[in-house]
């Protein structure tokens, strides 16, 4: 029987196993020579990723995409950056046209993943990038639908023609839940998007007692982690 290593090792990284969220991809690409001068931001929401986006490049055309009745999207406030609604599959842009796609928290929302992940595949130009994350292990939100396994949104990306290049773990699934568990104190575990959550770091301690490499720890925590950040590609 296969496991989750056989199946994703060649994307595991071996450099460090720190938690990340979709903005180490974002300042990963935007800080790299050759930084696109254009993003979508796909579930755009209140638009916030612009700013984070023009930190590295002030000049940077970044247009939002979101469904006309997403309740953080209908939160943005008028004028600002172009924001265009579609129907939740088609992206209104012409295939292999865009060089970068973003997509923070959005696909364990999305009712037809498999649609829009074709969708994506056509859109970006061939060398282009998707970034972004997604959930595993996260109770319900704002009319979330799905989790994915690292493994299982590889398999949905893989048959959209695109490449998995790259996935790092986020906060451990258990805080995750908690989170939710203990709805009137979440404020407390805000902390963890920006340290190592509770499971992460004990995961951490267990590495350094087994000497264990690096991507045997990222492994461990892309196997408990709430959520993972991606770097995909779509191949030339």
């Amino acid at each position: 029987m296969a496991t989750l290593w056989d199946l994703m090792h060649d994307c595991i990284p071996d450099d460090h196993a720190r938690q990340v969220t979709s903005r180490y991809y974002l300042d990963e690409v935007m800080s790299s020579p050759g930084a696109p001068d254009q993003v979508v931001d796909l579930g755009c929401g209140r638009g916030t990723s612009a700013a984070l986006f023009r930190r590295h490049d002030p000049k940077v055309r970044w247009v939002g995409v979101d469904i006309r009745d997403s309740p953080e999207a209908s939160q943005r406030r008028p004028g600002g950056d172009p924001v265009v609604h579609f129907d939740g599959v088609h992206l209104p842009f012409s295939s292999d046209s865009v060089p970068l796609i973003y997509s923070h928290q959005v696909f364990e929302h999305v009712s037809h993943p498999r649609d829009l992940l074709a969708e994506v595949g056509r859109v970006l130009r061939p060398g282009g990038l998707f970034i972004g994350s997604t959930s595993q292990f996260e109770p319900y939100h704002s009319f979330s639908l799905w989790n994915y396994t690292p493994y299982g949104f590889r398999v949905l990306l893989e048959e959209s023609g695109l490449a998995l290049e790259e996935i790092r773990p986020s906060l451990d699934g258990v805080t995750l839940i908690m989170r939710t568990y203990h709805g009137e104190r979440k404020a407390e575990y805000g902390r963890y998007w920006n340290e190592e959550s509770p499971l992460n770091a004990e995961i951490d301690g267990w590495a350094v007692r087994t000497r264990r490499r690096t991507a045997l720890v990222n492994l461990r925590k892309l196997t408990f982690c709430g959520q993972f950040a991606f770097r995909v590609t779509k191949p030339r």
